[in-house]
Parts: structure tokens; sequence; C-alpha cells
């Protein structure tokens, strides 16, 4: 039987029996990730190569050309969150493509200052908290290859920077729990205590999305103790993770 083409790539037909002297067709593991693994909107990510501080852009997308991942490398010195907003109104603006912004990871690489977080409502450990030397989020990058990602948090205590990471599945049911791991692992050397991650979820709240954290720590001569922590997504979920890690822990390392 001859091979059919299909997306650049030579498939060869092949046929097993299957129930009731049926046949079907299966594609070897390895052109299957090839047929599915497509990137068809170049337009797009030319585009977003033209952002200021973006360096690379690489866009998965399904056969219809539908974005499913949308993969940034960026200078420092922009939030990660205002990256993806940039990205978010790009593609609605040029292209009416509305991006979830769940699919958009932002790696920044190289050096740069890291801006004090101004003070919000839903913020409680922004602004004045970083000028009095409590823990604040300084970065949160999530950097995904192939099958595996890589979650990277820096905290900022005054001029202090503390950096985690964690690795694993891309998958995106996966991510919340990397970014909370990785946060844990910047805290070690201010928080002195083992700490593990139960849980790390995206919650709905109402007409908001929120971040849900629930750890536990291990006290001399106490024992576990359960800790939450939430904080509403504003624009990127993986700080929002980050920022409820640190509501949950907020006690533990201010004291």
């Amino acid at each position: 039987m001859s091979p059919v083409a299909h997306s650049g790539y030579a498939e060869s037909a092949f046929l097993r029996a299957g129930r009731g002297g049926r046949y079907r067709r299966d594609v070897p593991p390895c052109l299957e990730l090839a047929l599915t693994t497509l990137r068809l909107r170049p337009d797009l990510e030319d585009a977003l190569r033209a952002l200021p501080g973006v360096q690379a852009v690489s866009i998965v997308t399904t056969g219809d050309g539908t974005p499913t991942e949308v993969h940034v490398l960026a200078a420092p010195g922009k939030p990660a969150k205002q990256v993806v907003r940039d990205v978010q109104s790009l593609a609605m603006a040029s292209f009416d493509l509305d991006i979830d912004h769940r699919i958009v990871s932002v790696v920044q690489i190289g050096e740069a200052a890291v801006p004090t977080p101004a003070a919000s409502p839903d913020d409680p450990l922004g602004g004045e908290d970083a000028q009095a030397g409590r823990p604040v989020i300084a970065s949160v990058s999530m950097l995904t290859a192939q099958q595996e990602a890589t979650a990277s948090v820096t905290i900022g205590v005054g001029d202090d920077r503390y950096d985690g990471t964690a690795r694993g599945s891309s998958a995106l049911s996966g991510r919340s729990r990397l970014v909370a791991v990785a946060t844990i692992h910047a805290l070690d050397e201010l928080l002195g205590l083992p700490c593990e991650v139960e849980s790390a979820q995206l919650v709905t709240a109402g007409a908001h999305e929120a971040a849900l954290v629930v750890l536990s720590l291990t006290v001399p001569r106490v024992g576990q103790q359960l800790l939450s922590g939430s904080a509403v997504v504003r624009a990127d979920p993986t700080d929002a993770i980050a920022r409820a890690v640190l509501a949950a822990l907020n006690r533990q390392l201010t004291t």
C-alpha cells in the first residue's frame, strides 16, 4: 500500500484486525506526535517578535490554526504577566484571536533590576511589604520544551534574591503545582522548615479566577500543620499561584 502524504510527512498505512473482523489504521507514535505538533501561524509569530522585549516566539496550533501553546522568550525588565497581556492584546487587535492566558508561557533570560511591586488591595505582600523587608514575588516564569516544563520563581527580600525551580510534565493540569513547588524551593532558606505542596489549583470564584494552595509544614515538637493561601488571578495565573504560596506562609516568614 502506498504511503499517504499528511502535513509534510509520509505516513505508512498500517492495518490491524479489530473486534468483529473490522480493520483500523494505526499510526506509529513518532508520526502521531509529529502530525499533532503543528505551527500554522507564522504571521502571528512574526508579529509577536516585534513586541518590545520579545526575543523569540513559538506557537503550537491545531490543524485549523488555533493556538494551543504560545512560548515566548523575553528580555528581563518587564513582568511576565505584562508580556502575557501584550501577547493577548496584539492577537486580539491584529488577528481577532482571543488567546487564553493559560496557554502562554514566558521565560526571561538575563539580569535586570527587579522593580518594587506596587501595593494593591488583593496583594498584601506587595508595595509596603517590599520596603519593609518582607518576601515578595520578584519574577515567575514557565519554560516548556516538548513534554517537560520548568517553573522558575525568584523571591525578593530587600536587595536579596532567592531562586527556586521545579521540573515536571508540561501538561496544563500540572503547571500550577510546579509553580507552587518552585516557590517553596525559593523560600527554603528563609523558611527553614520542611514544607510540601498538598495541592495547587485555579478555582472560579464568582466572576473571577483565583489561585488556591494547601501546604503541609512540619514544625519541630508540633508536627504537621496544614496551611492554605489564595490570590486573585490578574493576568498571569502562575504569578497568582506564587502569591498564594506566600500568603499561606506569611505568618511563618514574618515572625
